[in-house]
């Protein structure tokens, strides 16, 4: 938004003060200046000419002699080489002396006399670009600027800064936060300087006119969704026409070209106050029922910009007797524009809440100045206001007579209170701010603060009244905090050191994460992170798949590849792998903690029916050790099965993990993956992808996944309390001794471990299997399992006789629960 400081000036004396200084100020107190630009005229030494004589120069095909009519102060003659200049012409003419624009360089330079081609240059005849003037004036082609339909033969040889009512203006150029409305007008920024500089604010007059008589016009609301109040003044006898000089120059700082008075007056009070407005010609809205409603599906209606747009259910639309008359609080409609003829006016002044007009913008994909400011959020008290203002400019500038005033108000006005200590704001703030320093930046900028008796000792109290117009950013304590403080300066807090530093500590969530993220790391995976949102394409080179009636959607994706959450780790995973080969690198081992979501259930105010899930997400293919000195060992559906078991293991010891044949996922491999239990709660997968989907995806060597539910292993963990036990490590050695069976097929690794720990043999501290063996040796349905026991001693060397004891004690034992036969 662009704030003339001339303007400003009219509601908050800046005399006195620098632009970089009130820029500074504002900068610091959240509101950013982005630029400072001095705009209306830099020039001087500009006066009105005639253009009399018009000859060709003696020495140049492409330059012209011009005799210059200066009125009372006579004739000068000046080499042109405009293509455009004429006789009879009115022109801009520096005279020797004057300071206009370099157009090549852009700096300002003074004309001195010149003699261009053997023939003396008393002067120059300028275009707007030398005088700066080309972002508030036109001229058709390319040449000197023509004044002709600006001025009269009376204003020869006068100062054209005076003629065309040129001022001298800067121009701040600020960017609005997205909770700050209020800062989206000349009244709002003047508030804050105000209160920045401690200086008294001047609000415009805007007193209830009073209607002259009747008409049928009427205003009914139905829909308070869409729109809460609606107000409009029916204005006739009014003299269109150009505007006042002071507000075209206003407007003009501020980016925003005149058009008329009676649209100008619309914009001038919508930048002055912040509330957006419209006029409708009266005769092309003739009386009858105003309303807003939501538009119907497949209408079409034609805004100011000549374009027909098609509406849909988010769009809302300003009725005549049910027709749509205008985009509510976004452009108003083609046909009943105002133009130069206009004799009576329908003025509009409406609050539209925030939500739904963002909705019914982005439904068109057409945002204005209007838009931007109900987007932000306007006071909805001071509507009426700026309705005031505005019948006033038009009853003053246009000579207006006001027939009547329709409107239909279902605002819910509220009084909000919010309690405020000094004792909260040094806790907050570390350090002490005057009770008087308070009161002082809050009142400026509309809070009103009432003492509060129950005040005790140093604490002082005060309930606060919260203004309309900041009632949706400021609700708390805390808030007025922080504008107590951006006001006094952020700058002013003292700098301390804090008294005593402690390492931060992880909670157990973040410990597990922490510990899952080191162990994949440790096991050789290299972690990634990917996106949540992914697109149809993503899956269909994946060979996956997602429920659709369980899919999040996004409503506005930018993109085709972001229009859903993903339910899934694994394509994402998939599509790294595939770019790494692409590259090169066919070793690759990664993971992610990512997050899943899946639609369970129908949203409502409290709960957007989405599950979230974090997930630990793990892809193998080829080996990173491959390619150094020694020969990598193949990564298969054991090493996968590995990895899952060693994090299971260590972040769950002792844990029953069931290992179930998946077949009902045709993306992996029938025979090569598994679904995890943890107790009766599905866990995730693990596995190789089928060899087709490995053909068709072009990886060169077999690929194998895992996904674990992160939440799942969180409840498990969270009921398990267990302490930790510290063991010194023994001094004396341990020994390894190898026992060696037959058992049927039907016999599992886990009943043979389950069995050997139930001997309770104290000197058993490891056992695992180093060998299977099927063959022609062995009975039909039987197969040798060879494990390797490790047995020591925290008191002594063992004996032979110990040793000898604790393996006959573990044979028992797994003789009289198994059916084996020891070799």
């Amino acid at each position: 938004m662009r704030v003339s400081l001339d303007w400003l000036n009219e509601y908050v004396d800046i005399s006195g003060l620098t632009p970089e200084i009130i820029a500074e100020a504002l900068t610091n107190a959240g509101l950013e200046v982005e630029s400072i630009e001095t705009v209306g005229g830099q020039f001087s030494g500009v006066v009105v000419g005639r253009v009399d004589v018009v000859e060709q120069h003696p020495n140049a095909d492409r330059l012209r002699l011009v005799t210059v009519n200066l009125g009372p102060a006579g004739q000068n003659r000046v080499v042109c080489g405009a293509p455009n200049v004429a006789q009879g012409m009115c022109i801009a003419y520096a005279q020797i002396g004057a300071k206009v624009i370099n157009r090549k360089e852009g700096g300002m330079f003074e004309l001195k006399p010149a003699t261009i081609r053997g023939v003396e240059s008393t002067g120059m005849i300028c275009s707007l670009e030398e005088l700066g003037l080309q972002d508030q004036y036109t001229a058709e082609g390319d040449g000197i600027w023509p004044l002709t339909d600006l001025v009269t033969d009376a204003d020869l040889g006068q100062d054209l800064k005076t003629v065309l009512s040129l001022k001298p203006d800067t121009v701040l150029e600020v960017a609005p936060t997205a909770n700050r409305g209020d800062l989206m007008s000349v009244i709002g920024v003047a508030r804050e300087v105000a209160a920045l500089f401690k200086r008294p604010l001047k609000l415009p007059s805007a007193q209830a006119p009073s209607p002259a008589g009747t008409s049928n016009y009427q205003v009914k609301l139905t829909d308070t969704s869409v729109c809460q109040y609606y107000a409009g003044a029916y204005l006739v006898e009014v003299q269109n026409g150009e505007s006042p000089d002071w507000m075209k120059q206003r407007l003009l700082s501020a980016g925003i070209r005149s058009i008329n008075v009676v649209v100008d007056i619309t914009n001038y009070v919508m930048l002055e106050y912040g509330q957006p407005l419209h006029a409708f010609d009266a005769q092309k809205l003739p009386e009858g029922t105003i309303g807003v409603r939501v538009a119907k599906p497949g209408e079409v209606f034609t805004t100011l910009d000549d374009q027909a747009r098609t509406l849909t259910e988010q769009s809302v639309v300003v009725t005549h007797n049910d027709r749509p008359v205008a985009l509510a609080g976004v452009m108003g409609g083609q046909d009943t524009e105002i133009s130069d003829t206009t004799k009576s006016v329908f003025l509009e002044a409406a609050f539209f809440p925030s939500a739904s007009n963002r909705r019914s913008a982005r439904s068109v994909g057409l945002r204005s100045e209007s838009s931007a400011r109900f987007e932000r959020g306007v006071d909805p008290a001071s509507t009426h206001l700026a309705f005031y203002r505005a019948i006033a400019l038009l009853q003053e500038l246009t000579e207006a007579s006001l027939v009547s005033i329709a409107q239909d108000d279902h605002r819910q006005l509220q009084t909000q209170q919010v309690p405020l200590s000094s004792d909260r704001i040094q806790r907050i703030l570390g350090m002490t701010i005057a009770e008087s320093d308070v009161e002082a930046i809050l009142t400026p900028l509309g809070f009103q603060l009432e003492p509060q008796s129950s005040s005790a000792g140093d604490n002082r109290q005060w309930r606060v009244t919260i203004p309309s117009f900041r009632g949706q950013d400021v609700y708390r304590e805390i808030d007025l905090i922080e504008e107590v403080i951006r006001i006094f300066g952020y700058d002013r807090i003292p700098y301390t050191l804090p008294q005593e530093t402690a390492a931060p500590a992880l909670n157990r969530r973040d410990f597990l994460l922490r510990q899952i993220q080191r162990l994949m790391a440790a096991t050789g995976l290299s972690e990634v992170a990917t996106h949540s949102l992914i697109g149809d394409a993503l899956l269909q080179r994946t060979g996956f798949s997602q429920d659709p009636d369980s899919t999040v959607r996004v409503n506005n994706s930018q993109s085709i590849d972001h229009t859903f959450l993903r339910q899934s780790l694994i394509p994402n995973l998939l599509e790294i792998a595939k770019y790494n080969q692409s590259q090169g690198n066919e070793n690759c081992w990664i993971f992610e903690l990512g997050r899943t979501y899946v639609k369970r259930r129908s949203a409502n105010e409290k709960d957007s029916g989405v599950e979230e899930s974090l997930y630990l997400g793990g892809l193998l293919t080829g080996h990173p050790a491959r390619g150094v000195w020694h020969k990598a060992p193949e990564t298969d559906y054991f090493t996968v099965k590995g990895i899952v078991e060693n994090l299971l293991e260590t972040l769950l010891p002792g844990q029953s993990t069931r290992w179930v044949a998946e077949t009902s996922m045709s993306s992996m491999h029938p025979g090569r993956s598994a679904a995890l239990k943890l107790g009766k709660q599905p866990l995730g997968i693990v596995g190789q992808l089928h060899p087709a989907l490995q053909e068709t995806l072009k990886f060169k060597a077999p690929v194998y996944v895992f996904e674990l539910n992160v939440e799942v292993l969180w409840q498990v963990l969270q009921k398990k309390t267990e302490t930790l036990a510290v063991e010194s490590l023994t001094a004396y050695p341990s020994v390894q001794r190898d026992i060696a069976f037959s058992a049927p097929d039907q016999v599992t690794h886990q009943q043979v471990v389950s069995a050997v720990n139930q001997a309770n043999e104290p000197l058993l501290r490891h056992i695992e299997l180093f060998d299977q063996y099927r063959g022609q040796q062995l009975e039909a349905g039987t197969r040798s399992l060879a494990y390797r026991l490790t047995l020591q001693s925290e008191t002594a060397t063992l004996t032979d006789k110990e040793i000898d004891a604790a393996m006959e004690k573990i044979k028992r034992q797994l003789s009289s629960q198994l059916p084996v036969s020891f070799r």
